[in-house]
C-alpha cells in the first residue's frame, strides 16, 4: 500500500498536512515523540494565488509548468527564514523555500547562478562536454559563444531554494530538480515529489526511536511503512534532458 500520494496535487496537500501537524507538536510531549527545532515550531505554509502566480510568471519572464503551479498554490513557502545555526549557537536567516512575493534580490542573484557558476568553470577550469557541445573552441571569447547559445537554447531552470532547481521543460514527463553548483550538478529527484521527500523528510513525522546497541545511542529510524517511497529509482532518464542531462552522471 503507497501510504504517500503519488499524485502531484494530492501529494501537497498529504505534505502540507503532516509537515505543519509535526510543526505543531507539544513540545512537552514524551521523549518517543520526535520534536522539530524550535525556530520553525508552529509554522505554516502560505500558498499563492492563481493572480500572484501570473504577476510573478512576468516580473521574472519564467513559465512555470502545472506541477510548480500547484505546488506554489499549496505550499510555495513557509511563514518565517531557516535559522542556521553554528557550533558556537549563532545564527544566520536564509530562505526555507524562495518567497516569489518577497526574495526578489536572492531569487534574481540564483535566477543567473547556474549560468555565471557554470561558464566560469568553462573559462577557468576547462569543462568542455565535446561530445553534445562539438569540439572546444581555442579562445575564451569563443567558448563563451557557444556556450551562452547552448544554455540559451536549453530547458530553464527555475530555483527552488539554495542551489536546488526546477528544470520546467513542460514536454517532460517528470521534471527532475538538481543541484548545481558550477558544472557540479547532481539529480536531487525525479520530480517535485521525490524532492521534496528527499530534501524535507526530517519535517515530517514517518520516523520512531530505535536504541543503535553497537554505538550505544538512540535514533530515529524510518518507519517500515514509508520506506517504499523512499527506494532509489534510476535517474538515467535524467541525462537525456537537453544539455543538463550532459552533467549529470
Amino acid at each position: 500500500m503507497q501510504l504517500i500520494p503519488t499524485d502531484h496535487t494530492e501529494f501537497f496537500h498529504w505534505f502540507k498536512k503532516h509537515t505543519e501537524t509535526y510543526w505543531n507538536k507539544d513540545r512537552d510531549a514524551s521523549p518517543e515523540e520526535k520534536l522539530c527545532p524550535e525556530w520553525i515550531q508552529g509554522a505554516k505554509w502560505i500558498g499563492m494565488t492563481d493572480e500572484q502566480i501570473d504577476q510573478v510568471q512576468e516580473k521574472y519572464a519564467v513559465v512555470f509548468t502545472p506541477e510548480h503551479r500547484a505546488f506554489l498554490k499549496i505550499l510555495h513557502t513557509i511563514d518565517r527564514k531557516e535559522r542556521v545555526y553554528n557550533a558556537g549557537g549563532d545564527y544566520y536567516e536564509q530562505p526555507f523555500l524562495f518567497n516569489w512575493l518577497e526574495d526578489e534580490e536572492a531569487i534574481r542573484l540564483k535566477l543567473n547562478f547556474p549560468y555565471n557558476t557554470i561558464l566560469d568553470d568553462v573559462l577557468r577550469m576547462g569543462f568542455w562536454h565535446n561530445r553534445t557541445w562539438g569540439e572546444r573552441p581555442d579562445s575564451d571569447e569563443d567558448r563563451t559563444t557557444v556556450f551562452t547559445e547552448l544554455y540559451n537554447t536549453a530547458p530553464k531552470v527555475i530555483p527552488l531554494t539554495g542551489h536546488r532547481y526546477l528544470v520546467a521543460d513542460a514536454t517532460l514527463e517528470r521534471k527532475p530538480v538538481l543541484s548545481v553548483w558550477g558544472a557540479d550538478i547532481v539529480c536531487y529527484g525525479l520530480d517535485l515529489r521525490k524532492y521534496l521527500l528527499h530534501e524535507f523528510n526530517e519535517h515530517l513525522d514517518i520516523r520512531h526511536r530505535r536504541y543503535d546497541v553497537e554505538n550505544e545511542q538512540w535514533e530515529w529510524v524510518l518507519n517500515e511503512e514509508y520506506k517504499p517511497s523512499f527506494l532509489y529509482e534510476d535517474q538515467s532518464d535524467v541525462r537525456k534532458v537537453k544539455f543538463w542531462g550532459d552533467f549529470v552522471m
